[in-house]
């Protein structure tokens, strides 16, 4: 079984990079639950975006390994994974936040001004791996999204052994004029 066919008509380099994506995202959700600032439920007892931001591990887990008809869909939620990411780590979380936190210990965020984080560790260092991690994630959800669409496309383009996939088949001229397929007579038009 090749990787298309495991990972519902993924490449194995659009497979890859979506698992990478996974890991990555999960050390970045425990960087938020340490820093404190920006965890939300089940964590803390707020409903946040960092709440809806969890629901990218199913669709990450549905655009891997979901089924094959169902590849436009899954990539749509990917896309809409990758938008909602991008534009949390620059409008709601920025990297001057996550730097923040750790290089002093203490929240840049006005709605959470005087929290600190968990660990009660000052360092620039691991604030500035914190940012790097936080666009190592960015760059991987944007990649990803980009294989798979490249993946689809080419999909759509490639031919098959069944012939060019999205296409009638056409005809031959030797359907219904009597004529055999081997015959070297021409045919007519028309009968």
């Amino acid at each position: 079984m090749n990787s298309g066919e495991r990972f519902g008509g993924l490449s194995r380099r659009s497979a890859v990079l979506i698992g990478l994506t996974i890991g990555v995202g999960l050390l970045h959700h425990i960087d938020h639950v340490l820093r404190v600032d920006h965890s939300g439920w089940p964590f803390r007892p707020d409903v946040n975006p960092f709440t809806f931001s969890l629901l990218a591990y199913p669709i990450l887990l549905f655009a891997l390994f979901g089924p094959r008809r169902l590849f436009w869909v899954r990539w749509g939620f990917l896309l809409f994974g990758v938008a909602f990411t991008l534009f949390a780590h620059t409008a709601i979380e920025t990297p001057g936040m996550q730097y923040a936190m750790w290089a002093h210990n203490h929240s840049s965020d006005p709605q959470d001004e005087g929290s600190h984080n968990l660990l009660g560790l000052q360092s620039a260092a691991v604030g500035e791996a914190a940012v790097a991690h936080s666009m190592v994630l960015n760059v991987l959800l944007a990649t990803a999204c980009l294989s798979m669409l490249w993946d689809g496309l080419s999909r759509r383009t490639a031919p098959s052994k069944r012939g060019a996939p999205n296409q009638a088949l056409q005809p031959t001229g030797h359907e219904n004029s009597g004529s055999s397929v081997f015959s070297d007579a021409p045919t007519r038009a028309g009968g």
